[in-house]
């Protein structure tokens, strides 16, 4: 498969994610219950969660670059830390604002990973 099939699951993949927390944690600061929407979000970051860990690994390879590079080994760590915050989203309805501008920034570090020190190296 084309690598560009896999930047664009790989970016459908993390608008997925941003929408599905986005969704949960809009549900958590209105302090509602509605069961439709913690499984419309749910649904959505996880699959959101499944593509782009699958176009990640796909791009990698067809990139030729290292597992073991210094970049995607933060990328990884902010993938697993991305995957366990909706426990955190779902459980903890008071962190809603804190894990709103923590979820930012993971996704800023990620963007920088790639596009400033991927490239330096």
């Amino acid at each position: 498969m084309p690598v560009h099939i896999y930047q664009i699951l790989h970016v459908t993949g993390i608008i997925m994610l941003f929408m599905g927390y986005g969704a949960l944690l809009a549900r958590s600061l209105a302090s509602s219950d509605n069961v439709a929407v913690r499984k419309l979000g749910s649904i959505t970051s996880g699959i959101g969660l499944l593509l782009i860990l699958i176009a990640g690994f796909g791009m990698i390879s067809k990139l030729g670059h290292s597992f073991t590079a210094p970049w995607l080994i933060v990328k990884m760590i902010i993938w697993l830390a991305l995957g366990g915050i909706i426990v955190l989203i779902n459980r903890k309805p008071a962190l809603a604002k804190a894990l709103w501008w923590s979820i930012l920034a993971l996704g800023s570090i990620a963007a920088v990973m790639v596009y400033f020190i991927r490239f330096q190296g």
